[in-house]
């Protein structure tokens, strides 16, 4: 029999507390541990609640001691922070202990956009401890780039790219939201943006420098816009309650050229749910080459389930990938039950 992949989950939030639950119920994973940045009850806490029945995993709020109290993993889980800055000592501290990363900070999709040089230390970094690192995401690290690339090969050439991505802010939790602005009113979402307290959606950079050098064009930023989404009726849906009158969500919109004229157009309004009468939450990728290709998905991928499959179909390809850091271009993604993909479960294993 294939020895499970062992997996250590860092970060207790929405997102890692959901990737915990999933892998704790896929044939080929075994939660090895978990660590929270709160503290060592927390992570035991979520441990308990989300896999139960993972035997001997163990938790505690520091990854080195989690992973030698458990007898060594393979995989870290990160979901922590969005901005690389914050990541630059976990991933570190992983890549020291001989642990493949996958990672769904924003910044995590393209580090090299963001920080070169940071991305150059983590790269040396990588290479001299023999591990690999992906950041994912269903967006960005999907939707707003990966699907536009990919089917970009479907056409004879593009003069324009644009991706509307309606969603929902329902599934995230509080740190998210906060970035946000949700539950504030216009007035105190105009002062925190001045405070610069507002991040909204973080992976523009992101997935234009993911276009870029997907489809081989220097693309720069030129325009990139985030107003915030006013509901004036209150919202009691998905858990969540405000009154009518305060922010719900932010409406961005992100314009980057190319040299050589070719437009790629990002919009991503995002909200708490959606009431009737309000635009249906749904993903449009529209590809001008002379001949339009349109493709819709409806309604859109929900944030918080497509960013944990990706995150565990992703493990296959990363524990067989050459070490350094990758971005989801560079590794095969295959549904983690799928033959290929346990074929490389194997391989690792050999």
């Amino acid at each position: 029999m294939t020895p499970a992949i062992r997996t250590v989950h860092w970060g207790t939030g929405a997102m890692g507390s959901h990737a915990l639950r999933i892998a704790a119920r896929t044939p080929g994973l075994a939660v090895a541990g978990v660590v929270s940045q709160r503290s060592a009850a927390h992570a035991a806490a979520t441990l308990a609640r989300e896999a139960p029945g993972a035997a001997g995993a163990v938790a505690g709020d520091d990854l080195a001691g989690v992973v030698a109290r458990c007898g060594g993993a393979d995989v870290v889980l990160l979901a922590t922070h969005g901005h690389l800055v914050d990541l630059e000592a976990q991933l570190t501290a992983a890549f020291e202990l001989g642990l493949r990363v996958v990672c769904i900070g924003e910044d995590a999709i393209y580090p090299a956009a963001v920080d070169a040089e940071l991305a150059r230390r983590l790269e040396r970094l990588a290479q001299r401890r023999g591990v690999a690192m992906v950041g994912t995401g269903a967006n960005p690290g999907y939707v707003m780039d990966w699907l536009p690339m990919v089917l970009t090969a479907a056409t004879a050439g593009w003069t324009s790219i644009r991706v509307r991505r309606a969603s929902s802010l329902a599934p995230f939790g509080e740190t998210v939201l906060r970035s946000m602005g949700v539950g504030l009113s216009p007035e105190q979402f105009g002062a925190a943006a001045a405070r610069g307290e507002i991040d909204g959606h973080v992976g523009y950079g992101a997935s234009v420098a993911f276009l870029a050098a997907g489809l081989g064009v220097p693309l720069e930023i030129v325009d990139d816009v985030c107003e915030p989404i006013v509901r004036e009726r209150p919202t009691e849906l998905d858990g969540h309650s405000h009154p009518g009158g305060v922010v719900v969500g932010v409406d961005q919109r992100c314009r980057a050229v190319a040299p050589t004229g070719q437009t790629v157009t990002l919009e991503h309004p995002q909200r708490l749910g959606r009431l009737e009468g309000e635009e249906p939450l749904h993903d449009l990728i529209e590809i001008d080459g002379g001949e339009l290709l349109r493709a819709r998905i409806s309604p859109a991928l929900d944030g918080g389930i497509a960013t944990v499959a990706l995150m565990i179909n992703l493990i296959p390809a990363l524990v067989n990938a050459e070490p350094g850091i990758h971005t989801i271009a560079s590794l095969p993604l295959t549904p983690f039950h799928a033959p290929a993909a346990q074929g490389r479960v194997a391989a690792a294993n050999v």
